[in-house]
């Protein structure tokens, strides 16, 4: 049995979280628990560069015994990146739109940073597609994205290119990740809030969660939504949700006061 990590939305500089202690710690806990693979499915920086730059530290601080993976979330995205460049092969550790097979395993992992469609929003919101890109222009964190295709456009890669990988996997367990939400499954509502409601939208799509569970993968890992959950199965496929989140005296989404405490026990374990 091959041991398998999977964390997301860490934000260690909005933490204010030493990088090099984080690469130690993390590493440290990987080779001690001996993990093998251990994939971060994004918003570790607000910067794509230092995200790069954190897990190539990490690969070296743990040499040959675990294998590192990285998508981006859109925090990632924000700053130092164009949108070819993160369409494109970075790095070897960088997963978007690449799948890696675990070795002596029937298991792949495939990867996708994934994105939004606006399929998320309640029906009963009634915004159109126009409606939702002119309120993320004006109020949200990714209008700061380079991004020279419409969002429904860039879903659209998403959902072609993890069909091409899924159909690449036939016959094999795929566990699948992704920064941004596959499924409504998840997904919080509060009429009440009209800015959330208008937020939902671009919170991820709900197609590509459809075309998951029609190809029944094994196990989704994604993150985004900032609030922890248990696993969730719908339709053979297994739905983890637990994202480290913020530790900030304005916005405390942890149980501690202790970050490495947080990414722990927010740490996804799978088998292979």
């Amino acid at each position: 049995m091959v041991k398998l990590a999977f964390s997301v939305d860490n934000h260690f500089d909005v933490n204010h979280i030493d990088a090099q202690v984080a690469v130690a710690k993390i590493a440290g806990y990987l080779l001690a628990n001996h993990y093998q693979v251990y994939v971060n499915a994004g918003d570790s920086f607000n910067d794509f560069t230092m995200t790069l730059w954190f897990y190539q530290q990490l690969q070296a601080a743990v040499g040959n015994a675990v294998t590192i993976r990285y998508l981006a979330g859109n925090h990632d995205l924000v700053k130092n990146v164009s949108y070819q460049t993160a369409q494109s092969a970075v790095s070897p550790l960088y997963l978007h739109e690449k799948a890696l097979a675990v070795p002596g395993t029937d298991t792949v992992i495939i990867g996708n940073n994934g994105w939004y469609d606006y399929s998320l929003a309640p029906a009963a919101l009634q915004a159109s597609g126009a409606d939702f890109a002119q309120w993320k222009r004006a109020y949200w964190i990714d209008s700061a994205i380079d991004q020279p295709v419409s969002d429904q456009e860039r879903m659209a890669r998403v959902l072609a290119t993890t069909q091409q990988a899924l159909g690449a996997a036939a016959g094999r367990r795929v566990i699948y990740v992704t920064h941004f939400v596959p499924t409504p499954l998840l997904m919080a509502y509060s009429p009440a809030h009209p800015r959330w409601q208008m937020a939902t939208g671009l919170m991820g799509s709900r197609h590509l969660g459809e075309l998951l569970e029609r190809f029944e993968v094994a196990d989704v890992v994604f993150g985004h939504l900032h609030h922890r959950d248990r696993p969730v199965v719908a339709n053979h496929t297994t739905y983890h949700h637990q994202p480290m989140g913020y530790g900030l005296r304005r916005l405390t989404e942890w149980r501690s006061d202790d970050w490495f405490a947080e990414w722990q026990s927010t740490l996804v374990t799978l088998q292979a």
